[in-house]
């Protein structure tokens, strides 16, 4: 049966314009009450601005309401437009609209959750510093080694140069047969400051040749001279104590004259014991 068929059902159903309701017959629109009662109950003109904090702007040209992008920005616009009037009113009356700097609102987020994200944050943030050093701690290593490296090359660089200096040298000495010994032999060879070898003829007074203490040790100066004096100082005192050997025990025997010696006996002393005694 044809009634039967959900499609042709459903697409008569889609077909039919849906009937809104008749406005009631016995309805009245009467445009001035209306305007009488919108003006008791909208603000008076000399109103302040406090009380209603409304700001009216004026769109100069029309917009293309279906162009999302522009729509929003003339929102965007629109709304920076009315706090910037509001903050220039608000200046010029002198009325705070700024929030205390003690003032605490309540937050959606309670204490304990806010206190695991800012534990949570400053965790991530260790990590990415604690990185960052290891990163900076490998790249100063491998700085390190490499300048190590240089240094090891230049190094072994400068060591194989002296060595091949010194066999020149000892090339040269032997081609020249060590003629007229060591005065007359080859020092023309160039060292690292580009000199050559030169003896030097100055003779110090008072210094032996071969001396080098600079002639100190014939003076008997040196490091070890104050040590000297204090041992000599030493070994004076004693010598003037004890004097220079000889009979080293019984010097605090008796003998006829310190037993005859009684200058510092005192009788009162031995009657005043002699009576404590009684």
């Amino acid at each position: 049966m044809e009634d039967d068929d959900p499609v042709a059902s459903g697409s008569e159903y889609e077909s039919e314009d849906v009937k809104l309701s008749e406005p009631s017959k016995t309805a009245v629109y009467n445009e001035d009450g209306l305007l009488d009662k919108l003006g008791d109950i909208s603000w008076p003109e000399n109103v302040d601005f406090q009380h209603k904090l409304s700001v009216d702007i004026d769109q100069e040209q029309e917009l293309d309401v279906n162009d999302d992008l522009t729509r929003e920005l003339a929102f965007y616009t629109q709304a920076l437009e009315g706090a910037r009037q509001a903050f220039m009113k608000f200046q010029s009356k002198g009325l705070p609209f700024l929030r205390p700097s003690d003032y605490y609102a309540e937050m959606v987020k309670s204490d304990a959750h806010m206190e695991k994200v800012k534990g949570r944050l400053l965790a991530e943030k260790r990590k990415i510093e604690e990185a960052e050093e290891r990163r900076k701690a490998r790249e100063n290593k491998k700085l390190a080694k490499e300048i190590q490296v240089q240094k090891q090359k230049e190094r072994a660089k400068q060591k194989k140069e002296e060595i091949e200096s010194v066999k020149n040298w000892r090339k040269q000495r032997k081609q020249s047969g060590f003629a007229g010994g060591d005065k007359d032999g080859d020092f023309s060879l160039a060292f690292e400051d580009g000199k050559s070898f030169e003896r030097s003829s100055k003779k110090r007074p008072g210094v032996a040749p071969g001396d080098r203490s600079g002639g100190k040790a014939k003076q008997g100066g040196g490091k070890g001279k104050k040590g000297f004096d204090k041992k000599r100082k030493d070994r004076d005192y004693r010598d003037s104590k004890f004097g220079f050997g000889g009979k080293k025990g019984l010097k605090k025997q008796n003998t006829s004259e310190t037993t005859n010696d009684f200058r510092a006996f005192n009788k009162s002393n031995f009657r005043m014991q002699k009576k404590q005694k009684v």
